[in-house]
């Protein structure tokens, strides 16, 4: 039952995350409607905390577990109201329809409150697990038909919306929400109605199901881009969202496993909890072994350059010093596999050459002028003060305006001597990232060579 709990908790902290994300990262357009599904996920977690309250509590809690209870059936009956009105405001039907099951579902809610024994009459704790005496009376089958109404009306308006001809992106985002809702009414109907007439062990499998089916819809939202989330920390909001549900999924299948392998027993509350920091720590530092692993793939391939690292790492790069500039090639030269990369801007060498070339070498690379054709400058490979560098290719460096402030000088490759249409289009691209990168910086001369 611990493991149970700790998973109800933590499906409803993210199924309201959920709801906060897409609300505020909304447009203004979309915020009304944003509203309804941050609702659904509201009244979600109320009723997800509300049954582990049930689950777990104790005699001793006799006198304040009337409220959690309440709330069950309470919060259950907005879940799906809301839903509909996310999925079907923007039409006037939508609208007429969500009103009329909210003003339906406040009617009922206030019957209820009014007197909670028309739904159940006492509340047994035990150790041996907790139930309630079900009132099976008119008022309950009125409020089972509310249920069979109203997700046949959420499922009936998805698929109006599905078969309608709107973009690929929203089609898919509200199938997902078709399958999932239709799977999670399935199991609520079931799970937390028909069958606590009988048990109530399995209650906990409704909310599960319905907060499931929100997470994964909110993950379809991205998927398919139906909101753009714009703040960052919005988009950190998002990760932990889904870094958090990963980690749910694990227990899960942990506890499975658990079970199969120990004979149906289950883990402790302590070891739960290890297995659940681990993970978290696990996913925690999956962006830097992934990065790691990028840097180690893009040094150790030399037959071919990752330009994909290369231009993730150049979007990130400002160089603002002299230092930085000799960073820059540096990198260059390990990830594009060439024994040396050098900068030349105004007459001013960065890189590891910059103490073995001569003034005059300097001079007489600056005046090269402009390649008739694409970057690269024409060089005489015979010539001795090219062999005696080592130097393969010499490209030219433009800003924006098409200008040539620089060039970039460039070492024996490594690894793969002849290079392919493939390689040279690669370097030829990232040789105008680095360019565009350079010039971002503010040089004191920039002169347009003759």
């Amino acid at each position: 039952m611990q493991l149970i709990v700790i998973l109800l908790i933590t499906v409803s902290v993210l199924t309201l995350l959920s709801g906060v994300t897409v609300f505020l990262g909304s447009s203004k357009g979309d915020r009304l409607r944003s509203a309804w599904f941050f609702i659904a996920t509201i009244f979600a977690a109320i009723w997800t905390v509300s049954i582990s309250m049930f689950l777990i509590a104790e005699p001793s809690w006799k006198a304040s577990i009337d409220l959690p209870v309440r709330w069950t059936y309470l919060s259950s009956i907005f879940i799906d109201i809301a839903l509909l009105g996310y999925i079907s405001w923007r039409e006037k039907y939508g609208k007429i329809v969500t009103l009329a099951f909210l003003i339906g579902g406040i009617i009922l809610s206030a019957v209820f409150i009014n007197n909670p024994g028309l739904l159940y009459t006492d509340v047994i704790l035990s150790n041996t697990g907790n139930s309630l005496v079900t009132n099976i009376g008119p008022f309950y089958f009125i409020y089972i038909t509310f249920f069979c109404l109203l997700v046949p009306a959420v499922i009936l308006t998805l698929l109006k919306q599905i078969i309608k001809p709107v973009s690929k992106k929203k089609r898919g985002g509200d199938l997902v929400l078709l399958i999932g809702f239709a799977i999670s009414g399935t199991m609520s109907l079931i799970f937390c109605l028909i069958l606590p007439l009988w048990r109530w062990d399995l209650v906990w499998l409704g909310p599960l199901a319905v907060s499931t089916t929100i997470i994964a819809f909110y993950y379809s939202i991205l998927r398919y881009r139906v909101l753009n989330l714009s703040s960052i920390w919005l988009k950190i909001l998002s990760y932990i969202v889904i870094m958090a549900s990963s980690a749910v999924i694990y227990m899960v299948i942990f506890s499975i496993i658990f079970a199969l392998l120990f004979r149906g027993s289950t883990p402790s509350t302590e070891v739960i909890i290890l297995n659940f920091i681990m993970i978290l720590i696990v996913l925690l530092l999956f962006p830097a072994m992934n990065e790691l692993n990028m840097f180690v793939n893009s040094l150790i391939s030399t037959q071919d350059v990752d330009m994909i690292y290369i231009i993730k790492k150049l979007n990130k790069f400002t160089p603002r010093t002299n230092s930085d500039l000799k960073e820059l090639a540096d990198f260059l030269a390990d990830h594009m596999h060439f024994e040396s990369v050098n900068f030349l801007i105004d007459k001013q060498i960065y890189g590891s050459i910059k103490n073995k070339i001569t003034s005059d070498e300097v001079e007489i690379i600056s005046r090269l002028g402009d390649p008739e054709n694409g970057i690269w400058q024409n060089i005489d490979e015979n010539d001795e003060k090219w062999l005696r560098h080592d130097f393969s290719a010499i490209a030219a460096l433009r800003d924006s305006n098409g200008q040539t402030f620089g060039q970039m000088i460039i070492g024996k490759p490594i690894g793969k001597i002849n290079f392919n249409q493939r390689d040279i289009i690669q370097i030829e691209s990232a040789i105008n990232m680095v360019a565009t990168t350079i010039s971002s910086r503010n040089h004191p001369k920039r002169t347009k060579r003759s």
